[in-house]
């Protein structure tokens, strides 16, 4: 007895002392340590948190969101956006307040993003903005927009990145050296994004050289990765590899996943055009064994558009065809979701527009009605002042609902087009095609496809620019429905590959069409471009047969003859036949 009386005392001592070990800690400081080294030395901080975690009963309610914020944090760098997500909702069950709560909303947003569900990473910005737009705190509005513009990056809205990080380093003024660094690196970003690319070498390389100097690794590495990218956009390979490298190193410290994933691609790119195919396949297959979710999309695009171009190096055109397959695949899933986030982007301004229009219309009326009264009150006679004002009133609601009609069936109408060439996406092109095809086949009329690729279109990006890339992809737009039928459907499949679905059309007009579009891409005028290099196209045709139940058959048999036709030498026309069989 005496010895289990002893031994339940020393438990209870125990307990006492980890109790005061427990109250004796600062977590505030482990708080701050985390967010520290979650820009210098994600490992550590991820042992922080466990150890932080385990001791959660003790922590404020303030503390308690700041640890689950910083929880969902980790799990976006790690590419975890679900758990991120209920991470962040975890931390935002205290009511956090101010500068906490805009951090958490921002970073929600991010998840949600990453999770492709736009609307409502829409729906939670709108519901930000509205709320930094009001904050008196300086500090807190410029470490807002910070976050604000990583969310306009995942988001594609460059120029209004590019605003934002104008305003923020206007009200820094270099005062916050940490926010400073973001600030100079948005700024850098969203230059190099809109292909504005001496401006963004110099801005990433001060950016490097300030955050090196003010002690902030993370976004040092990022500046030195934005490098390599403008480099590799200019061609500039040999140069681009080597600052990729020293990013890799550097980032694994920080189990950056994202990041890491990003310039293996780049890496896998940059060895073909070297001529190191071993390399070049070693990071490809890295990146392609990753797992196929939404944030691995781009760089597997990347890398299968890599191993079809080694495999045909190699002379392996099965292998070549499947990888090519897979990123064309990969290429459609980007651009259905980029158009869905296009789509939720307009309509939440949309939304926007008309609930402001909508409060302000009911400000309008009830002053318009105030009015009214009063005049009726002073002189009965105005009856027909009142009756006219109400008619009028009445005009002019109806006007703005058909005002408002007209302008969602505009953003209906641009959720149905390709936002650069105004030509039919390919979601819109092929369900129009379909029902054109099921009529063409009910009553055994004649149906073709053909598909038709621009010749070496990353040359003319790599070497003279993106914004001549675009101009390239107009004009041969112009130029093609210039020769259209009335029911010919014209679309852009995706990148630099384009359809025309021909009604009506049998093989041997379909193959006339193609070598009259060959031609005329072929004798573009480029020098309008600024710059004088020549445009020619590849074209595949396919017919229909009586065994064709759906559009897609004759779809891949005009690819099929449209790979033949790049590796014959391009800039000709194939139709398909069965030796094209894979």
């Amino acid at each position: 007895m005496h010895h289990t009386s002893r031994y339940f005392f020393i438990i209870i001592v125990l307990l006492f002392s980890r109790a005061a070990i427990a109250d004796n800690i600062d977590y505030d400081k482990e708080l701050d340590t985390i967010e520290q080294y979650l820009a210098t030395d994600t490992g550590y901080a991820i042992k922080k948190i466990e150890t932080v975690l385990a001791s959660e009963s003790s922590l404020t309610s303030s503390q308690h969101s700041r640890l689950h914020r910083l929880v969902g944090s980790k799990e976006l760098y790690l590419g975890h956006f679900v758990a991120a997500d209920k991470a962040f909702d975890e931390a935002l069950i205290d009511g956090p307040t101010g500068e906490e709560l805009t951090n958490i909303y921002l970073l929600k947003i991010t998840a949600n993003i990453g999770l492709s569900n736009y609307q409502k990473a829409f729906s939670l910005l709108e519901e930000n903005l509205s709320r930094i737009d009001n904050y008196q705190n300086q500090s807190i509005k410029i470490k807002s927009y910070n976050r604000l513009m990583n969310v306009y990056l995942q988001l594609g809205a460059y120029d209004e990145m590019l605003r934002i990080a104008k305003l923020s380093l206007n009200l820094n003024q270099g005062k916050d050296p940490k926010d400073q660094c973001y600030s100079m690196l948005y700024l850098s970003v969203a230059h190099s994004k809109l292909a504005h690319f001496d401006q963004a070498d110099t801005l990433f390389k001060d950016t490097q050289a300030y955050c090196k100097d003010h002690g902030l690794p993370l976004i040092e590495i990022m500046s030195i990765r934005g490098l390599a990218t403008v480099l590799f956009d200019k061609g500039q390979y040999e140069a681009a590899e080597s600052l990729y490298l020293v990013a890799l190193e550097r980032y694994q410290k920080f189990k950056f996943e994202v990041e890491i994933n990003e310039i293996r691609s780049y890496l896998s790119v940059i060895y073909f055009h070297l001529g190191d195919y071993q390399q070049a396949e070693m990071y490809a297959q890295m990146v392609n064994a990753l797992p196929n979710k939404p944030s691995n999309m781009i760089v597997k695009k990347r890398v299968n558009e890599t191993l079809s171009l080694i495999a045909g190096k190699r002379g392996q055109f099965d292998k070549a065809y499947q990888f090519q397959v897979v990123a064309s695949a990969l290429g459609q899933q980007l651009l259905d979701e980029q158009k869905v986030k296009e789509n939720a982007y307009q309509m939440a301004r949309f939304d926007s527009v008309e609930k402001s229009r909508e409060n302000s219309s009911l400000i309008q009326d009830h002053e318009l009605l105030m009015k009214q009264k009063d005049l009726f009150m002073k002189e009965k006679s105005s009856s027909i002042m009142f009756s006219t004002l109400l008619v009028g009133l009445s005009v002019g609601l109806l006007l703005l609902l058909i005002s408002a009609w007209l302008q969602r069936n505009q953003f209906m109408k641009q959720a149905q087009r390709d936002g650069l060439t105004g030509i039919f996406n390919r979601r819109t092109g092929q369900e129009m095609a379909e029902n054109e095809f099921i009529q063409a086949q009910t009553i055994g009329e004649r149906f073709s496809v053909v598909l038709m690729d621009l010749d070496l279109f990353k040359n003319i990006n790599d070497q003279y620019g993106h914004g001549t890339g675009d101009w390239v992809l107009k004009k041969v737009t112009n130029v093609i429905e210039g020769m259209l039928k009335p029911t010919d459907i014209f679309t852009r499949m995706g990148g630099e590959e384009f359809a025309v679905f021909m009604p009506k059309q049998a093989e041997d007009m379909a193959v006339d069409f193609a070598e009259r579009i060959r031609n005329e891409v072929a004798n573009i005028n480029t020098r309008f471009s600024g710059h004088d290099f020549t445009v020619t196209v590849s074209c595949g045709v396919s017919t229909v047969t009586k065994d064709d139940l759906s559009l897609d058959p004759l779809i891949h048999r005009a690819d099929l003859a449209l790979y033949r036709a790049k590796h014959n030498g391009r800039n000709c026309v194939i139709s398909y036949d069965d030796t094209m069989k894979p």
